[in-house]
């Protein structure tokens, strides 16, 4: 009588998955932009989170956006052999909410609405 093992099925091997990695999706995004989708289906929602906790919602929707904008404008820039996009991605993110608060902090600056003022 043969043993039943009560064992869990093996785990697939991580090497052998089907999923592109994302040097893969970018670089075929290269011929065939709508290939690119895929890397904002697999990032953006981690993106979205980050900004988020950063900006508040409405401003992180603008950087989210913004930053796969970028990042599809300049696929062809990066390094292949990079498999995972997401240091590229947040970096660009990143640079994006600096900017953004830098623009809020010079807007708050007293002064900035002069014009305003003096038409009163």
């Amino acid at each position: 009588m043969p043993a039943t093992s009560r064992s869990s099925p093996p785990r697939p091997d991580p090497a052998a998955d089907d999923d592109p990695t994302d040097a893969s999706l970018i670089a075929a995004s290269r011929t065939e932009p709508e290939r690119f989708a895929g890397l904002f289906r697999r990032h953006a929602p981690e993106i979205m989170r980050y900004a988020t906790r950063r900006l508040g919602r409405d401003a992180a929707e603008d950087v989210v956006a913004e930053t796969f904008l970028i990042a599809f404008d300049r696929r062809h820039r990066y390094d292949a052999a990079r498999p995972d996009a997401r240091p590229w991605l947040y970096g660009i993110a990143t640079n994006l909410i600096r900017r953004h608060r830098s623009r809020s902090r010079r807007s708050a600056l007293p002064g900035r609405n002069l014009t305003e003022r003096s038409a009163s």
